[in-house]
């Protein structure tokens, strides 16, 4: 509990409340915005599908069903190209659902009849659903369908070449102001993306949403991103962090709670953290947060697209805290440090408390 209260903390502070842009990219065909069409009566797919007959003005979990059903009970090619068929039309149905995810990305829950046939190309052929997801992606359709689509170019391609293209698509998505004006569930976990890709380069994107102040939900959804990215590549993103300036001033509470996820085992972690707290430009402000949460190891599980965070290991936990308290033992000694003394003193406090009861 006394590891999570800071935590609590941070998403208070440094948030404000609670959870590229928008032109021509090089090598995309996007076309102008537009969201998913309404309820349309009529139907140009295929009459000859094994489903297409079933399909009224909406889509019901039962019908949903029953397509699943005739499209798996068919030769997976002839699926395939029924469901491409479908996706080439245009045409849509709504569900009353909400998007869902389940756990290893899949849904449980889809807001439109393209957003189910999506997710079923993924389980039929995850090559196929990557290549007619890379269709999806060459124009604006609705966030939830881009979504899906870059977890299954994810998924269906396993491969590192793609990690631009998967980074430029997902800044495509997150900096469309259409989409940003009421962000679906789609929307707000298309960011988790940029964490399967560990897009440091992105920093810029999410800082300056992170500063809306205006916009909570853009502001927390880029908030966790950054989080998460500092724990995968921590000494990448404290170096970047420790040069924007914009977002120290903005949120210094945030900020600060980032470097407290440094772990001081590791040297280069360590002149990075260094370096930022005898900067003489540190205020109180961002040094009682530091020392007030430092070691920040809280982890939040969630049901991601890609990704996957597993809670540290109490044996692993009480080993990093025994061992970053005999590096801040030494830091108590280090001249350079002295004028950080009081705040070196909450964190070996801190740590110390930690390791007591844990014995």
């Amino acid at each position: 509990m006394l590891r999570l209260l800071p935590f609590i903390a941070l998403i208070i502070l440094g948030i404000g409340c609670a959870f590229y842009f928008l032109m021509p990219r090089e090598g995309s065909n996007v076309s102008e915005n537009k969201d998913s069409g309404p309820n349309i009566p009529k139907i140009s797919v295929n009459r000859n599908a094994s489903w297409a007959g079933e399909i009224g003005p909406t889509a019901s979990t039962e019908l949903l069903s029953s397509i699943e059903k005739n499209l798996t009970t068919i030769p997976i090619a002839e699926a395939v190209v029924e469901i491409e068929d479908f996706l080439i039309g245009g045409e849509d149905r709504t569900t009353g659902l909400s998007l869902r995810i389940a756990k290893d990305g899949r849904l449980a829950g889809w807001p439109t009849l393209r957003v189910f046939l999506l997710d079923l190309l993924l389980k039929l052929n995850p090559e196929e659903a990557s290549r007619i997801s890379r269709e999806i992606l060459s124009a604006y359709t609705s966030a939830d369908e881009w979504a899906i689509a870059l977890r299954n170019v994810a998924k269906g391609e396993d491969s590192v070449e793609n990690r631009e293209y998967l980074r430029k698509q997902t800044e495509a998505l997150i900096t469309n102001a259409e989409w940003q004006q009421n962000p679906s569930v789609g929307f707000l976990n298309a960011f988790d993306v940029l964490v399967y890709v560990e897009s440091t380069e992105s920093l810029p994107l999410l800082s300056g949403l992170v500063q809306r102040k205006d916009r909570n939900d853009l502001a927390h959804a880029a908030f966790l991103t950054l989080d998460r990215l500092v724990q995968r590549q921590p000494s990448k993103m404290l170096s970047l962090l420790k040069e924007d300036l914009a977002l120290q001033q903005s949120r210094p509470e945030m900020t600060a709670q980032q470097f407290a996820r440094a772990d001081l085992r590791d040297v280069l972690q360590q002149d990075i953290v260094k370096e930022w707290l005898i900067d003489s430009s540190r205020t109180s402000t961002e040094l009682e947060n530091f020392a007030a949460i430092y070691p920040n190891n809280n982890r939040l599980v969630s049901n991601n697209l890609l990704t996957f965070d597993a809670q540290t290991s109490g044996t692993e936990l009480r080993k990093h805290d025994r061992e970053v308290l005999e590096v801040i033992r030494r830091w108590q000694k280090d001249p350079s440090l002295e004028i950080r003394s009081r705040y070196l003193r909450t964190m070996e406090s801190r740590i110390s408390n930690f390791i007591n009861n844990a014995d």
